[in-house]
């Protein structure tokens, strides 16, 4: 997304609109249908600076890193916000910018929601933290290292 200073409003400009995912190079194994990206900025210029804030947003389907099955997803960037110095006569490009927001709010393990039983509302499996849940270990092990140096001070 390429924004010319030029035709920046001394009010600001509104920007809304889709951009293709394709143009971004998002990596995108575990994702189906997602084709765009929707955007809604508010675009400011103050002499050589221009700042750009406002939201990013798709809905896709992404597997799910329990139970493997795809599930909706939905991103949403409230937040973006990005100041460039542009010097006269050049265009500001957005899209590195974009491509790195996006890629910060994908999650690493996307998880479904578990029902309180600890069942997967897809596959109907369950989840529960076992005995042989190598989390529950760590966790007890750290716990057992720190009392064992609170009792040696």
């Amino acid at each position: 997304m390429k924004i010319d200073p030029r035709a920046i409003p001394e009010g600001g400009l509104d920007l809304k609109g889709s951009l293709p995912v394709s143009d971004y190079a998002i990596p995108a194994e575990n994702i189906a249908g997602w084709t765009q990206v929707d955007y809604s900025f508010q675009v400011n210029r103050t002499g050589s600076e221009i700042t750009v804030t406002g939201t990013l947003g798709a809905s896709f389907q992404i597997q799910c890193a329990r139970c493997l099955d795809p599930i909706p997803w939905k991103l949403e960037i409230k937040d973006f916000c990005q100041i460039l110095s542009v010097p006269d006569e050049a265009v500001a490009d957005l899209t590195p910018l974009i491509r790195e927001d996006i890629i910060l709010a994908l999650p690493l393990a996307p998880r479904c929601e578990l029902d309180s039983a600890g069942r997967c509302p897809r596959s109907g499996r369950v989840f529960a933290p076992g005995k042989d849940d190598f989390a529950e270990k760590r966790r007890a092990s750290v716990w057992r290292d720190l009392d064992r140096l609170k009792r040696e001070n």
